[in-house]
């Protein structure tokens, strides 16, 4: 009776973990702070920076020490996903309107038309059989590559040497195809990603040298295509978190109510956002002309109050349907 009850339960957990009591002290504050996270209760967890808004991550990076060298921007993003399951092996190309700010040298693995279709849409090298064996030779000067259907069955030679590095074509991403000029352009002007074994996909969205306005965009259309890729079955929150950061410096974690916005192609700025909700309010959310709000998905709404009347409005859509479908 005379030890406290802090005391007492910080030694029982140890005893159940296996650690000390001091340890056993920050396990109960990770707990609490889960239990409260789970009823709704925002919790600032110690040592950890709050998001940063994605209209000062540019600035924040580039206030970092410089280097000498045009560094790479990244974006890190987790999703809530298990790539293990084959529904959830997330792979894919997105192409980046301002570019990646490298040039992109591409093998093209064809023969006949396709060949000169691929030579005209600017392919660094292209060839059949006799690239083939120059790649099981040890030539590996090209960045991306490109077959055509005919041509898997040959490259099944080199695929240990192409897998690795993650240039093996795969229809999956649209790179085994006979359409040269179009999947040129967009690896010309792309990046290909997959998914690691946590569910989080790194991608190159520009360079140090881009305006802040160009890597904003190169991520929004990142995020875009996440988002056409998500796996049927995924619970909310698809996206977890989003880190962006240079190649030498410490990374910044994004606002994830803006990362939400700008994946859905509607900004990034949530006190315009939280605006345009209130004018749709006001409006009694009838005015279709002026907001198309039967496009928006509720779960990304910012305000309760409409996330629950598009909810409401997309069943009552749904039975609406079913009836007319019936009669």
């Amino acid at each position: 009776d005379s030890e406290p009850k802090m005391s007492l339960l910080r030694r029982a957990v140890g005893q159940l973990a296996g650690v000390p009591s001091v340890q056993a002290h920050g396990l109960l504050r990770t707990a609490s702070c889960f239990v409260l996270q789970q009823r709704g209760v925002k919790v600032q967890v110690e040592g950890r920076k709050p998001p940063t808004p994605i209209a000062d991550a540019m600035p924040t990076i580039r206030s970092f020490k410089p280097k000498k060298f045009d560094q790479t921007i990244e974006v890190a993003v987790r999703l809530n996903i298990d790539p293990r399951k084959q529904d959830q092996a997330m792979r894919g190309l997105a192409v980046l309107p301002k570019g990646t700010g490298r040039n992109v040298r591409v093998a093209v693995f064809a023969t006949g038309p396709a060949a000169e279709e691929a030579k005209q849409a600017g392919a660094t090298i292209v060839g059949g059989n006799e690239l083939v064996d120059q790649v099981k030779g040890g030539f590996m000067e090209f960045d991306r590559c490109v077959a055509t259907p005919a041509m898997m069955q040959s490259l099944s030679k080199i695929a240990r040497i192409l897998g690795p590095r993650g240039m093996m074509p795969n229809p999956k991403v649209g790179t085994v195809t006979d359409n040269m000029t179009e999947v040129i352009g967009s690896l010309m002007s792309g990046v290909t990603f997959k998914a690691e074994k946590a569910g989080i996909i790194h991608v190159p969205i520009g360079k140090m040298s881009f305006p802040d306005k160009d890597v904003l965009e190169n991520l929004e259309a990142v995020l875009k295509v996440l988002v056409s890729l998500r796996p049927k079955g995924i619970k909310e929150p698809y996206i977890k978190s989003c880190y962006m950061s240079a190649a030498m410096s410490e990374s910044l974690r994004l606002d994830p109510e803006e990362v939400a916005l700008l994946a859905t192609g509607r900004g990034y700025d949530k006190e315009a956002q939280k605006e345009q909700e209130k004018l749709a309010a006001s409006t009694g959310w009838v005015d279709k002309a002026a907001l198309d709000w039967d496009s928006v998905d509720p779960k990304t709404v910012v305000s309760k109050k409409l996330r629950r009347y598009l909810e409401e409005r997309k069943k009552l859509a749904a039975k609406r349907q079913e009836q007319e479908a019936k009669a």
